[in-house]
């Protein structure tokens, strides 16, 4: 029996979960997304747009160390067209030890694919975590949870733009989150996430201007053989995007947007030895625009980033592409021998925890780019 044998049974259960049901998004929702990230996410500015927000949250207080609160999310702030309404509304928990003195420091734990409640993160993670002073936040990801379009079914994202606004949405978020994190004395600092969440965690630490742990789980450096290749490929309706594709209105659009080559790119067919049908192509393309790391800065401190990878994926496809120890020279690996995708996030949590834990500690080391200020006092907390 196959060692990933999991990760296909998995495989074939998907088929009953489509994903982009709709569309690849509107050409000048792809638009507006390329502009942000050639300008903005992709060269480190995400805090340009956090910085004219008031780093303040309404808290709801149950008991002395949870707590509850949302905000907008910054990307909102700048593109509020790209939002089905809804999503743009960043809700989060937070768990604290009691006593501020035993307080070793925070994580962001980010939700993995199909993740849309806390209790996965708080149970799996926060908990353990919190038995040794780390402290968590688990935000909802858009398009999960509360935060999930009327229309949509489960984690079944309708258009192929929705992917890449998470991924923004996130890094606003996250760096929101951490910038408040510091000014109220929190420190060391870290993002963790597995499967889809370690992907988010890379992403949100590509802007951050200080030296934190990052620990992305079951991800790798780029989405596009995820879904063109890997075990989601099968559920993704590619019949439908085919067809989109090929019609003229839609590529004469595409074609409209400034500084794009993609539709070059789709007709240079000897540089896709991999993909032969227009429409995986074409998703290779936008999966590598938008989700190669490549594409984003390097982390302030990339030896406080150590990885988790199942050696036997049939999910993450890691032949190649880029490895993570080249596009962010300094960081670290950690193998877990003859296991796939699904068993690892099921089981080896106990491993997750203990490279969160070591990654924490050697952040420790290291002093936050700025004296943290404190602005308790512009914080609004309510008893329930």
């Amino acid at each position: 029996m196959s060692k990933n044998y999991v990760d296909h049974i998995f495989r074939r259960s998907l088929l009953l979960s489509k994903l982009f049901t709709k569309s690849w998004g509107s050409p000048q929702t792809l638009e507006k997304l390329l502009y942000f990230r050639q300008n903005f996410i992709g060269r480190g500015r995400i805090n340009e747009l956090i910085e004219k927000k008031k780093p303040t949250m309404e808290w709801s207080r149950k008991g002395i160390t949870y707590m509850e609160g949302n905000f907008i999310s910054p990307l909102y702030e700048w593109c509020p067209e790209l939002f089905v309404p809804g999503v743009e509304i960043c809700t989060w928990r937070g768990l604290f030890p009691e006593k501020s003195d035993k307080r070793n420091g925070l994580v962001i734990h980010l939700a993995g694919t199909g993740d849309h409640t806390f209790f996965r993160r708080e149970y799996g993670f926060a908990n353990d975590l919190l038995k040794e002073g780390y402290s968590a936040i688990l935000i909802e990801n858009p398009y999960y949870g509360t935060r999930k379009p009327k229309q949509q079914f489960s984690s079944s994202l309708l258009n192929v733009s929705d992917l890449f606004v998470m991924g923004a949405a996130i890094i606003g978020e996250c760096n929101f989150i951490l910038r408040w994190a510091k000014e109220t004395g929190h420190w060391p600092l870290g993002i963790s996430g597995v499967s889809m969440g370690g992907y988010m965690a890379c992403l949100a630490a590509s802007n951050v201007h200080d030296p934190i742990a990052v620990v992305p789980c079951l991800s790798w450096t780029t989405a596009a053989p995820v879904y063109t290749e890997g075990a989601l490929s099968d559920a993704i309706q590619w019949k439908n995007l085919g067809k989109e594709l090929s019609s003229k209105h839609f590529r004469d659009s595409i074609l409209q947007i400034k500084d794009c080559d993609w539709l070059d790119q789709l007709d240079d067919r000897e540089s896709f030895g991999r993909q032969t049908e227009d429409s995986k192509r074409f998703m290779w393309i936008l999966m590598e625009e938008f989700t190669n790391l490549s594409k984003y800065p390097v982390p302030y401190e990339p030896s406080l980033v150590k990885a988790v990878i199942a050696e036997e994926d049939a999910y993450i496809i890691r032949n190649d592409v880029p490895d993570l120890s080249d596009l962010w020279p300094g960081s670290h690996i950690k193998i877990i021998p003859g296991v796939g995708h699904v068993q690892a996030y099921i089981q080896m949590h106990d491993v997750f925890r203990e490279v969160i834990t070591e990654t924490m500690e050697a952040a420790r080391k290291y002093s936050p780019t700025e004296t943290p200020t404190k602005i308790q006092e512009n914080v609004e907390i309510k008893e329930n």
